[in-house]
């Protein structure tokens, strides 16, 4: 049986530490702001620089706490600039179960985009963990009505996970953690 891993974009990156690194994601961030025809910004390249880097999905705050000191971005800004990376199909713009937006870069490979076109996860309501699940082999997208096209489907089932549920059982276990 194939247990589920934990599911990453739930859990912020470390900040970046080499500047080396640093130089090479400003690039890459101009010259996707220059593919698509838009402005060059200060904003835009320090805020588009920190999703490239970012090994998870980040949060409003999180990217605020990950851009370079000496930039001056206010955080009206950053909702601004994070949401015009959304609006140009740069970024994708979620929930989490705690009802703030992470924001994460999307990946221009069709394969991956398509995987995770129609994807379920696993939610711990007791350690706040997310689980990705595997497929079936069945679509998730419920039967819409005739006329309608699904463009994406999220389907997050909440439960407590093995771990939590072993501390629970066991003897003198506690059921917060």
């Amino acid at each position: 049986m194939n247990r589920p891993t934990p599911h990453p974009p739930d859990m912020p990156a470390p900040p970046p530490d080499d500047a080396g690194a640093g130089a090479g994601r400003h690039d890459a961030a101009q010259a996707r702001l220059r593919q698509l025809g838009a402005r060059v910004t200060q904003p835009r390249v320090a805020i588009l620089a920190c999703l490239i880097d970012a090994q998870a999905a980040l949060t409003h705050q999180e990217v605020i706490d990950r851009l370079p000191a000496d930039g001056d971005v206010d955080r009206v800004t950053v909702y601004r600039v994070l949401d015009w990376l959304v609006d140009q199909g740069l970024a994708q713009k979620r929930a989490g179960n705690d009802r703030v937006f992470r924001f994460t870069l999307l990946e221009h490979e069709a394969a991956r985009a398509e995987v995770h076109r129609q994807h379920s996860h696993f939610h711990c309501t007791r350690c706040d963990r997310t689980f990705c699940l595997e497929s079936a082999g069945k679509s998730v997208a419920p039967k819409v009505p005739s006329g309608f096209a699904v463009d994406h489907v999220e389907l997050t089932v909440n439960g407590v996970c093995a771990e939590c549920g072993k501390v629970r059982a066991e003897p003198g276990g506690h059921a917060d953690h």
